[in-house]
């Protein structure tokens, strides 16, 4: 089970002040409809992650699920020998996974106060010895947003080692140049006269991937399902790419989302784009300010910039964010959810949700109009918009983290 500091579960109720619980706010806006499990690092999303790790059924928070946790858990205490928590921002490690399984109940694991895991009894939670396990080696999690973009090549080197020992890999027209020999290819995948450079890192393509003439890939890097790469476009390492995205241009270090578009030329680098989003023609980010100091970046729970100690970061765009043609973003810019851009010269360092910004000015994108276009986005792509979908977008155009 994985959980967070928002998780409603009489389990964890009965280890309260045994460390800090991950605050999934720190990731915002990528956690605003979605939990944490939910985000894709890499290849697969946490959850996944996870389900791979322990070869176990993994529970968490979901806006889909009808079930309160608790329930679940009831549900699978008649099949499952053992129930772990673990805090949902932990990336699974051999190390990690090898502590976690030695636990005995009522043990948790603990660093620097955080509160990474416990083991807990089906029967009395709140009966067993509790005892502190220090867990003293480096623990792979996502704290801030620019970690969704730092963790996506070594995510992608280690998924690749798992996912291919139980898929075998489909053909591939002798059209294109690979490079290296760890590149694997899923079912009906479109691809000719590529050029695919494996040496520096692993290339996995998923099912029904388009890839058209002409583009030059660098692993590590991970092609959705469905996705399509168009003609010409130059993907550099590091760089995860959402199911049905459609992508063009020049792209370096960055994660796209679900059925999100940047099909067209430009740059975006050291950057993280959510689902459902659309670049316009020729936009372009920067990741590198000019006196090479460290970038800052919007922070959510502070509402302040927060120094990353970095010197590259990108963009920051949350889902169903849409810009005009020519935008252009500057280092370190963190845009909320459901935005409208549209303007000649840099965007604003922070646009808070639900923001239209055009040359004459800045508006509300009115929560009718704003519902109302998203449907025939879903629409467009055979997709009907869900009902708790949209009364979570309700939820957060009224609270208090849009602004």
């Amino acid at each position: 089970m994985l959980f967070d500091q928002s998780t409603q579960s009489s389990y964890l109720q009965c280890f309260n002040g045994l460390g800090n619980l991950f605050n999934p706010d720190s990731l915002w806006p990528f956690t605003s409809i979605k939990s944490t499990a939910s985000l894709r690092v890499g290849i697969l999303p946490l959850f996944e992650k996870w389900v791979h790790a322990l070869d176990a059924v993994v529970l968490y928070d979901s806006l889909a699920s009808k079930i309160p946790l608790d329930e679940q858990i009831a549900s699978w205490s008649y099949e499952a020998q053992e129930l772990f928590f673990v805090s949902v921002n932990i990336i699974p490690t051999e190390s990690f996974v090898k502590k976690l399984i030695s636990l005995s109940k009522g043990q948790y694991l603990q660093s620097d106060n955080d509160l990474l895991a416990l083991r807990a009894d089906f029967d009395q939670p709140c009966k067993a010895k509790v005892e502190k396990i220090l867990f003293d080696q480096d623990v792979v999690q996502l704290k801030f947003i620019e970690d969704l973009y730092l963790t996506i090549g070594s995510e992608i080197i280690r998924e690749f080692g798992i996912l291919i020992q139980q898929k075998t890999s489909g053909l591939y027209s002798n059209t294109n140049t690979v490079l290296g020999d760890q590149l694997f290819i899923g079912e009906s995948v479109d691809m000719d006269c590529v050029t695919l450079n494996t040496k520096m890192g692993p290339i996995y393509i998923d099912d029904g991937a388009v890839i058209m003439e002409g583009s030059n890939l660098r692993g590590p890097l991970y092609i959705g399902k469905n996705a399509v790469v168009k003609m010409g476009a130059t993907i550099y390492s590091n760089v995860s790419i959402g199911d049905y995205a459609v992508v063009g241009g020049e792209i370096s270090n960055s994660s796209i989302g679900d059925f999100s578009a940047k099909g067209h030329y430009g740059y975006l680098g050291c950057s993280v784009v959510g689902d459902w989003c659309n670049l316009g023609a020729g936009t372009t980010n920067s990741n590198l300010k000019n006196n090479l100091s460290s970038v800052k970046l919007y922070d959510y729970m502070s509402d302040s910039l927060r120094d990353t100690g970095l010197m590259k970061c990108g963009l920051f765009m949350g889902d169903f964010t849409r810009t005009g043609i020519q935008s252009m973003f500057n280092t370190g810019t963190v845009i909320g959810m459901g935005c409208m851009l549209s303007i000649t010269g840099f965007y604003p360092k922070f646009v808070s949700s639900f923001t239209w910004l055009y040359n004459e000015g800045k508006g509300t994108y009115q929560l009718q109009k704003f519902v109302s276009d998203l449907e025939v986005v879903f629409l467009s792509k055979n997709r009907k918009l869900d009902k708790k979908l949209i009364e979570r977008i309700i939820e957060i155009n009224q609270s208090t983290f849009k602004n």
